[in-house]
């Protein structure tokens, strides 16, 4: 296959696997792991709507306090420029996050072009890549993954190729883009690593890239530079003490690592592979895995490619805790395991004797890997909360824009922006059975709320009903058939 050829293909595919995802791209934020993308969207909104300062996004369920530093805001500050030119709509933001999940398919594809140098493993790894049931989810969710992806994968390819030509220029750029990616999530930059190691060693390039190693100082530098930012902006949220696992976000490594004990626990590996089973693999991927695993290991790649994967399985017994609590933490896994998937349908093409059937079953399998995916995706993904989204109108209906809402919903604790996100306010999130007259008094006066809006089956009893009543711009609305109704008042 000529060069051309090649280029004409990569566009083919990388055009594919982008336009699949239009099928799910208007209506509201869905599942899973909503409450994820309502952060992201409301950092997005804080600047677009409060012209909130770049170092300063903003989260909407600590009150009137605001400021809280979840993550370096690169691409919702980049979102809400784009919302001056387009306006506020949720496909704005979409295709945002969708152009770097194709970004971060391109470098995907570039670095595995730059070690597969005679056969399809790349194109077919781009193909499967794209495909996988969580890259089909996230890649167009509001959701900063795919982002730090593209600039970690970039880093890798500016880096490979600095190695093999031995030239500044591209390692120039792989420092530029491992300072955003590492800002962005160093989890899912450092273990690239590994590959990286094995092709200086491959190459004998080892003295040249040993003096040249003291530029990615720099991603390290900024990344303590981010983490310490990020905890002295934290340490100024006022103490909630009285909100039941209030927190500043100041210490988070138990959040990153978790316990050994969680090591230990069958329980929490066996869900992270059933994720790899059905959200990564799939059946047809499964077994093309296997088939790459075990019989490609005459490819010259084979044991740069086993770095890489070496490299996600120590990221995720690393960040355990991560991985156990979300599925879209199992993302590096898809490219490391798509390399062997690929591996195994080249090794299946080497078996085949005429060009015709070669060809036929490198579109067959791939395209049953990608059914597969999508019936799952269809299956499993892209659901809503009606209900949520009902609660969160009524509120917005029934309060004004500078209001402070208190809102209660079940168990939905005090870091949840299901409701207030959607409605566009500000305010805190308490469960049903920690909500008393006590915190609402302090949220009054020390957090300065001003509305009420609490989620109830049927009416209020004893204490609760005398306190209800007694306040002003009472509103009682039905939220389904069974007598849940959302209650709001004004707090005097």
């Amino acid at each position: 296959m000529t060069v051309k050829q090649r280029k004409l293909l990569l566009i083919g595919i990388l055009f594919l696997i982008t336009i699949v995802r239009f099928f799910h791209f208007e209506g509201t934020v869905d599942s899973p792991h909503n409450w994820r993308q309502y952060d992201t969207k409301q950092y997005i909104d804080g600047y677009y709507y409060n012209n909130a300062p770049f170092m300063e996004p903003t989260v909407c369920w600590m009150g009137g306090h605001k400021t809280l530093v979840l993550e370096f805001p690169l691409p919702e500050y980049l979102v809400s420029k784009l919302y001056n030119v387009f306006g506020p709509h949720l496909w704005v933001a979409r295709t945002f996050f969708l152009l770097f999940f194709t970004l971060a398919a391109y470098y995907f594809y570039k670095v595995l072009r730059v070690i597969f140098v005679d056969n399809w493993v790349p194109e077919l790894a781009t193909c499967i890549f794209g495909f996988a049931p969580l890259s089909l989810f996230y890649s167009r969710a509001i959701h900063i993954d795919f982002f730090a992806l593209a600039f970690a994968f970039g880093m890798l390819y500016y880096l490979l190729v600095a190695i093999r030509d031995k030239k500044w220029k591209p390692l120039i750029w792989a420092v530029v883009f491992s300072i955003i990616a590492f800002l962005e999530k160093a989890p899912y930059t450092f273990y690239l690593l590994f590959p990286a190691l094995v092709y200086i060693l491959q190459q004998k390039a080892f003295k040249w890239f040993l003096p040249r190693s003291l530029l990615f100082v720099l991603p390290v530098i900024a990344l303590y530079w981010w983490n310490s930012y990020s905890r002295a902006t934290n340490e100024q949220i006022p103490d909630w003490y009285f909100i039941p696992s209030f927190n500043k976000f100041t210490d988070m490594w138990y959040w990153y690592f978790g316990t050994w004990e969680q090591r230990t626990n069958s329980a929490n590996w066996i869900t992270i592979l059933e994720r790899l089973r059905f959200e990564v693999l799939g059946l047809s991927g499964l077994v093309l895995l296997i088939v790459g695993l075990v019989f490609a290991k005459k490819n010259r790649a084979y044991w740069w490619s086993m770095s890489w994967l070496i490299g996600t399985v120590l990221y995720v017994c690393i960040f355990f805790n991560l991985n156990v609590h979300h599925n879209y933490y199992q993302m590096p896994l898809i490219a490391s395991l798509a390399i062997f998937m690929a591996m195994g349908v080249q090794r299946l093409l080497a078996l085949l004797p005429k060009k015709a059937f070669k060809i036929s079953v490198a579109v067959i399998l791939p395209a049953l890997f990608a059914v597969e995916s999508i019936r799952y995706a269809e299956a499993n993904y892209y659901t809503t909360e009606p209900e949520f989204e009902k609660i969160a109108l009524e509120i917005k209906k029934h309060s004004k824009p500078d209001d402070l809402v208190i809102v209660s919903f079940g168990g939905l604790t005090p870091q949840c922006p299901l409701i207030l996100q959607p409605a566009n306010r500000y305010g805190w999130s308490i469960p049903n059975m920690q909500l008393n007259q006590f915190m609402i008094r302090n949220l009054v006066k020390e957090g300065k709320a001003t509305r009420l809006a609490i989620v109830y089956d049927g009416y209020f009893t004893g204490e609760f009903q005398l306190f209800f009543e007694s306040m002003e711009n009472k509103v009682g609305v039905p939220i389904n058939d069974t007598g849940k109704a959302l209650y709001m008042c004004d707090l005097k």
